[in-house]
């Protein structure tokens, strides 16, 4: 005769088909990691957005230090003469026979365009400008120009500028410095 048996566990331990469930030990764990993994995921995209921030400023300041070379390298290839010249602003006589001036302001850290009565800002957050005239004439043996005596003998103008802005509560982005060599070319001679 054949007796069935009921199936009855084996298994010594108290209980363990009935705790199938997660001890204090693998939940600390399980937070831990999952702490460590968020908090390496926020610095992240910390990071990633204020890199992105500085590099749509400096594109920026690229953009509008360009645009301020190109403004003044149209300007200055077609004046009649140099009337005034200081190492932080010129004034010429433009081929329209009005005053053209470019002034740097130390104080509001700006270049501006003055012509006609208006007043255009080209340059803003400008840490320095510089300009310097020349005469056409190399130096012998090199690639600089002789400065001139009188302003009268002006050809070449010459400007230097850095600029700079804050973000984040520091100095963040710097513009190299830009220099610009700009020959007159419809200079009338006296």
């Amino acid at each position: 005769m054949f007796v069935e048996r009921a199936f009855r566990p084996t298994s010594t331990r108290r209980g363990s088909l009935l705790a199938s469930g997660v001890t204090l030990v693998e939940l600390l764990i399980a937070i831990g990691l999952t702490s460590l993994i968020a908090v390496v995921i926020l610095i992240l995209a910390v990071s990633t957005g204020r890199s992105f921030v500085e590099m749509v400023n400096y594109v920026d300041l690229d953009h509008n230090n360009r645009m301020a070379l190109d403004i003044m390298t149209r300007d200055l290839r077609q004046v009649q003469s140099v009337v005034t010249v200081a190492t932080n602003s010129l004034a010429f006589l433009d081929m329209d026979g009005q005053s053209l001036r470019y002034t740097y302001s130390p104080s509001s850290q700006t270049l501006v365009r003055s012509k006609g009565g208006q007043d255009i800002t080209l340059l803003d957050n400008c840490d320095k400008l510089q300009f310097s005239v020349y005469q056409r004439t190399p130096i012998s043996n090199s690639f600089d120009l002789y400065p001139v005596m009188s302003t009268t003998n002006t050809k070449v103008v010459k400007v230097t500028w850095n600029c700079s802005r804050k973000l984040f509560g520091r100095t963040a982005n710097t513009e190299q410095a830009q220099t610009a060599r700009i020959v007159i070319r419809n200079k009338k001679e006296l």
